[in-house]
């Protein structure tokens, strides 16, 4: 399988672990993201007529990061903000 497309199913991965209930699990979601931004790079390098695909990958990889990275952040303002009500 050409790296370009491992790359997006590894932004996808990413993207779906950051919905998951665990912390654990989130940050797992956050080295899937970093994975995928390192194959979707690693393709361009190899051929630049994988730019598109490899994009892709990019950008669901950066999306999967930020909703990994964020979504455990939510949960503990929520859980200061009931503790504090």
């Amino acid at each position: 399988m050409p790296l370009e497309y491992i790359a997006i199913l590894l932004g996808a991965g990413s993207i779906l672990l950051g919905f998951a209930p665990l912390v654990p699990i989130q940050v797992i979601g956050v080295a899937l993201g970093i994975a995928g931004i390192i194959m979707s790079r690693r393709a361009v390098r190899a051929d630049y007529r994988r730019d598109l695909p490899a994009t892709v990958g990019l950008v669901a990889s950066i999306a999967g990061i930020v909703v990994s990275g964020i979504t455990p952040l939510f949960a503990v303002i929520i859980a200061i903000v009931q503790a504090a009500v």
